[in-house]
């Protein structure tokens, strides 16, 4: 009982405090990659965010500035911690999407761009190779422990923007023009083979079509390139597996706060 004056005297910090974590790692945790997803339903993504936040609390509580004299002060520091935590979300969303975009390339260079499928992250269709990807690639996270590297990283942005400190825009905008390239750089190579197959596919049919020009040479060609690309595609799953999981977690140990 002697120490309910001294919890009830720092109750208003520790709730302030406990909402500062709750802005950033749940902000991240809702707007990134695995436990994000839009396939999750929002009542348990909150909850994941809360107990994270209550994790993670205790490690934190010494560097969280005090509640500020204002609500307009308090306002401003709670809108800094989202602004962080959706970017830290929207780097790591950006690099596990390499996979996602390969399908999309895939598609189009296989020829099955036309059949959509409808994705919950983006709210539109997109080709079903691209959403069949993009799903394997939250298994991946999950099964290779790597959903671990960005939780992680949040508790390390602690460290390079602690609560209460100006925000660095240009810097943030660089960490996110790197991410983009990174996974485009990434989806490129995955698709590599696919792309150099239809390029050469292309170019025999242009050269066919010279020679016969009375075949209709669309009509011909499209079930053996569907055919074949789905062959590949089946002999190269598994490599481009291993690619994206070894690129995604060279990404991962370069994020801010690892």
């Amino acid at each position: 009982m002697d120490d309910l004056p001294t919890f009830l005297h720092d109750l208003p910090s520790m709730g302030f405090g406990f909402m500062l974590v709750i802005a950033r790692v749940g902000t991240t945790l809702l707007t990134g990659p695995a436990l994000g997803e839009n396939e999750i339903p929002t009542t348990v993504r909150i909850a994941l965010a809360v107990v994270l936040g209550a994790l993670v609390y205790p490690l934190l509580r010494s560097s969280l500035p005090p509640p500020p004299d204002s609500v307009i002060e308090m306002v401003g520091l709670l809108t800094i911690e989202i602004i962080v935590g959706a970017w830290l979300g929207f780097i790591t969303r950006v690099l596990v999407m390499a996979l996602s975009i390969a399908g999309g390339i895939i598609s189009f260079m296989v020829g099955l761009s036309s059949v959509l499928q409808i994705d919950p992250s983006l709210g539109v269709q997109v080709p079903a190779l691209e959403r069949m990807l993009g799903l394997a690639a939250v298994a991946l996270l999950f099964a290779s422990g790597l959903y671990v590297l960005p939780v992680q990283a949040v508790m390390g942005s602690y460290d390079i923007i602690p609560p209460g400190s100006a925000f660095d825009a240009g810097g943030a905008a660089q960490w996110v023009t790197r991410a983009v390239a990174e996974s485009f750089d990434l989806a490129l190579r995955l698709a590599a083979p696919f792309v150099v197959i239809c390029i050469v596919w292309q170019a025999a049919l242009a050269f066919l079509s010279r020679l016969v020009p009375n075949i209709q040479v669309q009509l011909v060609s499209a079930p053996a390139q569907i055919l074949a690309g789905l062959a590949l595609f089946a002999a190269a799953t598994g490599i481009m597996f291993t690619t994206w999981s070894a690129g995604v977690l060279k990404a991962f140990s370069s994020l801010p706060g690892l």
